[in-house]
């Protein structure tokens, strides 16, 4: 179907007369009449009575009417919707992040932007590492942001900040109160972990077996907020980030734990689709994100 001779008859149906249309399309009355009369005989069906005032439209004209109406209505949402996107002051901002990053880092720099612009739709998806990046892979998200090795297929990962990961208890854990402590000593003790697909976990599992540290009793949780709160109330040892527990240090609510290892030092990174153009409201929030890290 020719969608100029429909954007015709859609015209002629909504002004009721062939010289309205033709005033509103900027064209000729005899170019109105010829077009329409090639969409009438292509389609092979009468659209409108022609009367002595006006036009008329017949029953397959109505019917037709309706899906043209559809039509159009659904370009011009088109329309608006692309103009949306180029400009970063409205529209709607669809991100992913990691537990560790969604929890403890995002919110504030989500907080800013939200002020720098109301109009913003938000949402924000807190997950695993691997949920976030198949999700920026299905086009779920304009970006995510992930605290583990890129697993997934034609996306590109930046680093944006590094984090790093250490072993802590509670103050009354029996491991607590020692000035030094071997990898042995961690051996058998009973740990706290996230589920698996969680890139923290990954890089945790790695540095354990590379210094041959293998753990007793390992209870799983689904974010890193309830592991803090059971390794302060005891559960066991866990491995957090730094980022995600600063007054919990200083309050004594948990205790690094001095083993002779290694530091963990990780990049947290943003993940997009590297063919892929990134919305100027996305990019807006990047540049809020590269303020927060630089003043980290």
């Amino acid at each position: 179907m020719n969608l100029h001779h429909l954007a015709i008859f859609h015209a002629v149906a909504e002004t009721g007369s062939i010289s309205a249309c033709a005033e509103r399309m900027h064209i000729s009355q005899p170019a109105v009449s010829r077009q329409l009369k090639e969409f009438e005989q292509r389609i092979g069906v009468l659209l409108f009575e022609r009367l002595p005032r006006g036009m008329r439209l017949t029953q397959p004209g109505e019917v037709l009417r309706d899906y043209a109406a559809r039509l159009f209505a659904i370009a011009r949402t088109a329309e608006a919707a692309v103009k949306e996107l180029s400009d970063a002051r409205q529209g709607h901002l669809s991100i992913g992040a990691s537990n560790t990053v969604g929890t403890y880092i995002l919110p504030g720099v989500l907080a800013r932007f939200r002020r720098s612009y109301p109009e913003v739709g938000i949402s924000m998806f807190v997950g695993n590492t691997e949920q976030v990046s198949q999700g920026v892979a299905d086009l779920r998200f304009m970006v995510g942001f992930i605290e583990g090795p890129l697993h997934v297929a034609d996306l590109r990962a930046e680093r944006f900040i590094d984090d790093e990961i250490v072993p802590v208890a509670s103050a009354d854990h029996p491991l607590s109160g020692k000035k030094r402590l071997s990898p042995a000593d961690l051996s058998g003790q009973p740990l706290l972990m996230r589920e698996p697909g969680s890139g923290t976990r990954e890089l945790i599992e790695t540095h354990l077996q590379r210094h041959g540290i293998r753990p007793g009793n390992i209870v799983e949780f689904g974010n890193t907020e309830a592991i803090k709160q059971a390794a302060i109330h005891g559960g066991g040892i866990a491995w957090l980030p730094r980022v995600c527990m600063p007054r919990e240090l200083a309050a004594g609510d948990l205790v690094r734990l001095p083993v002779k290892l290694p530091t963990i030092r990780r990049p947290l990174s943003v993940v997009r689709r590297p063919e892929g153009h990134t919305a100027p409201v996305a990019e807006a929030f990047l540049e809020l994100l590269n303020v927060r890290a630089a003043g980290a």
